[in-house]
């Protein structure tokens, strides 16, 4: 059982409580240790698209985390809380008068890059602690911005003091900073009230299943879920080897390849068979970074 399972996570759970019951239930179902970890946490309010990896998938973890993602989030203006979400304890009240066209067009100016400042309550590290671990203690950590990029953002809906957007954006985008920004901006605040992930990359939320739905299958329901492994990867591109040279590969061996595919690459026998996972450099020199055995 190896490959990615698509979960649509529900509000109030941590990302890792789902990551354990969907583990114990594969596990009870196969009477089999199973290794499952997930690529990317949404916060304990959220919900929407989890990428579980299982058995050899959790080797690939790394490459699913740097993908962007779509989110539909509801904000609510005149309203500050510590943790930016409706978790939090509301630390200001504004009035906010501002009429929805000059909503809309504050929030349409988020269509770009810039350096965006975390949560305080964050899984950011800060002097090799986590943000929300200080914050927890009254000390406001001292958060440096990153730069993320606003792909499209769209409104949803604007029910004042209420607006919704959906987001595509670059990893590391925090959506409840972005929700927070749009509230400063209209002069008087926001927090999120409602968040969901919707995309990862390629991978949608109609590709999910609900977390409940999921522990009430049988093992071969499960099975027909998951993505294999030389199908879990569609952003990365594919090289096939020329007969001869799996051996080569999954022994460790670095060699030229005739391809004009640079960088990160999914390598294949050349009978359709998934060797793992290759870097090629300037001087198309191939070599081996995560080999399936």
């Amino acid at each position: 059982m190896d490959g990615i399972l698509l979960v649509d996570k529900p509000s109030g759970i941590t990302s890792n409580y789902l990551v354990q019951k969907v583990k114990k239930h594969i596990q009870s179902l196969t009477g089999k240790t199973v290794k499952i970890g997930h690529t990317g946490t949404l916060d304990f309010f959220a919900t929407g698209l989890m990428i579980l990896t299982i058995g050899k998938a959790t080797r690939f973890t790394e490459y699913f985390q740097g993908l962007d993602k779509e989110y539909i989030a509801k904000g609510q203006l005149g309203k500050i809380t510590d943790t930016y979400d409706i978790q939090g304890k509301v630390i200001e009240e504004k009035d906010c008068n501002i009429g929805e066209e000059k909503l809309k067009n504050i929030i349409l100016s988020f269509k770009k890059e810039y350096l965006q400042y975390p949560p305080p309550y964050s899984a950011k590290r800060v002097n090799g602690k986590r943000a929300y671990q200080l914050a927890k203690k009254g000390i406001t950590p001292n958060l440096r911005p990153k730069k993320v990029k606003i792909y499209d953002i769209h409104v949803i809906n604007i029910d004042l003091p209420f607006f919704e957007i959906k987001v595509y954006c670059s990893s590391g985008t925090y959506i409840r900073s972005l929700v927070k920004e749009i509230g400063d901006l209209a002069s008087c605040g926001a927090y999120t009230v409602a968040l969901k992930r919707t995309k990862v990359d390629s991978f949608s939320i109609d590709m999910a299943i609900s977390l409940d739905d999921l522990l009430g299958k049988k093992l071969e329901a499960i099975e027909s879920l998951i993505i294999p492994l030389d199908k879990s990867l569609p952003f990365i591109p594919q090289i096939t080897l020329d007969e001869g040279f799996d051996e080569r590969f999954i022994t460790g061996q670095r060699f030229k390849i005739p391809f004009d595919t640079f960088g990160i690459v999914k390598v294949f026998s050349k009978d359709g068979k998934f060797l793992g996972l290759g870097k090629v450099n300037e001087e198309k020199l191939l070599k081996p970074e995560k080999v399936i055995v």
